[in-house]
């Protein structure tokens, strides 16, 4: 018995065919995210629903979305940011953006401009922008806006405006605020001469390239003048100032911005 036991073959023990288990599972899986795929293309979720501009102040809303190149209803995964930094190069006053996304649907354009530091007041009324960068923006009008600038009023160099724009980026906002307007006034002797109007009734002379140093200390220097005077104050290497209607009364002031370097 023993030995026709021996003669007879083991039959192997078959294992379960995982590999093609595996496959199934994968197939199935695969099948099941294309039609959520295609569900979710169908479907309004992915499509833009909302555009959002946020930082914007020389441009309108309005005006960076139609340039951006987006619009509602586009597939809301075919937005890329490169595309509307490059449709937005021709708005000169941007300097740059970015995109955010937020589900469902909503996209957000993140501007950052260039500062206003000015207004250039043409004759025929017109109002343009004068940027940190020395431009003159004539694409937008300002005439309908908020006078929240200093206006330039008279100056015959514009090679001179980057300059003062310049100068005009380094002050404080509270000074800024204070000038009404600005004229180059040139002498024999210094073509850079400027005489800026205040709010608060004074006349300030100084110079382009000295303007953001000097003139950022005019609330402390301001203290200083006679109480309820009002006149020119010479801004050069020495504060002097001048009562309205007594050329001969010069007042010499001490000289706040060396003592506070």
């Amino acid at each position: 018995m023993a030995v026709y036991e021996e003669r007879i073959p083991q039959v192997k023990q078959q294992r379960p065919k995982r590999r093609g288990n595996r496959k199934l599972v994968f197939l199935l899986m695969l099948f099941f995210l294309i039609v959520l795929i295609i569900v979710f293309i169908r479907s309004p979720y992915s499509k833009v629903q909302e555009i959002q501009v946020f930082g914007n102040d020389i441009y309108p809303a309005e005006q960076i979305i139609n340039q951006s190149g987006l619009k509602k209803d586009m597939q809301f995964l075919n937005v890329w940011e490169g595309s509307v930094q490059k449709n937005l190069q021709p708005l000169e006053g941007i300097k740059e953006v970015t995109v955010s996304r937020s589900f469902p649907g909503v996209i957000a354009l993140h501007v950052t401009e260039q500062k206003r530091v000015a207004f250039w007041s043409g004759q025929d009324g017109t109002r343009y922008p004068l940027l940190e960068n020395g431009m003159v923006l004539k694409q937008v009008n300002f005439a309908n806006r908020v006078v929240d600038r200093p206006l330039i009023s008279s100056w015959a160099s514009p090679e001179l405006l980057p300059n003062l724009a310049k100068s005009l980026s380094k002050l404080n906002p509270s000074v800024l605020g204070e000038i009404s307007d600005i004229t180059l006034t040139p002498t024999v002797y210094d073509k850079q001469r400027v005489t800026l109007f205040m709010r608060d009734g004074n006349e300030v002379r100084s110079v382009v390239y000295k303007l953001d140093k000097m003139l950022n200390w005019y609330p402390s220097i301001v203290k200083e003048l006679p109480k309820d005077t009002k006149g020119v104050l010479s801004l050069f290497e020495q504060p002097w100032f001048v009562p309205y209607g007594a050329a001969n009364e010069a007042v010499p002031l001490q000289n706040t911005t060396e003592q506070s370097q």
